[in-house]
């Protein structure tokens, strides 16, 4: 962030809201002043639960978005909910529920199940993160992995997502504050595949031992083939 100062204002990327994509798995709780109606849909789950983390319960329903980007919910049947932020989907399902007739003052949370990004390459601890809120940003994942290590390239952070069916990459520098804030990147995504490089001092020491144990095996031979022309010699 060496490109920033007090004051300095910057507008960060709107794609901080995560949308729903195929095979993702959610939460969805409804709550109204009628038990009756509660209990179809949670059944005898606790629905004094926040809206903010529904999916930190693990007796909570999942709902899989199946791969025409629908759920089927009860009552309702099939919802089409792939695209979609979770304050949509609440909006959309809120909406439907209200129509049926059975409940006026209806409320409906929506919490993420399996969504998860994974960091790997030079950080304290990598592998796969969960992703519990919109708006994780780049540095929330990396602090989730204990910080990238004195070792890793601070100016090419790779992120991998997918995007239409195919992989897009994208190049992070966190040396520069005002071109990552603008990053689409800047923002993780479920799936997002976090790549932290090596530096050239660990590249280099990577080579070294390398080197050595090739030059260990080189010597080796050297010192057999010198072996067997001495016997030759002297015999």
């Amino acid at each position: 962030m060496q490109d920033l100062y007090d004051g300095t204002t910057i507008q960060t990327s709107n794609n901080g809201m995560i949308r729903l994509q195929k095979g993702d798995e959610i939460s969805i709780i409804v709550k109204s002043k009628i038990p009756e109606f509660n209990y179809l849909f949670n059944g005898n789950l606790n629905t004094n639960i926040s809206s903010g983390s529904p999916s930190g319960n693990q007796y909570i329903t999942g709902y899989t978005i199946d791969s025409d980007g629908n759920i089927d919910f009860p009552i309702l049947g099939k919802i089409h909910l792939s695209g979609l932020t979770r304050e949509e989907t609440e909006g959309i399902i809120k909406e439907k529920l209200v129509n049926t007739g059975m409940a006026k003052d209806v409320t409906v949370n929506v919490g993420y199940k399996n969504l998860s990004y994974t960091v790997l390459g030079e950080v304290t601890l990598s592998g796969i993160k969960k992703i519990t809120k919109d708006e994780t940003n780049i540095f929330e994942a990396l602090g989730q992995s204990g910080d990238v290590t004195l070792f890793g390239k601070r100016d090419s952070i790779v992120v991998l997502r997918d995007v239409d069916g195919m992989k897009k990459t994208y190049m992070l520098n966190l040396a520069s504050g005002k071109d990552l804030l603008r990053s689409d990147a800047f923002y993780i995504h479920q799936n997002d595949v976090i790549y932290v490089k090596a530096n050239n001092y660990r590249a280099r020491q990577s080579t070294a031992n390398g080197n050595t144990s090739r030059n260990v095996s080189v010597w080796l031979s050297v010192a057999s083939v010198l072996t067997t022309i001495a016997v030759l010699f002297f015999k």
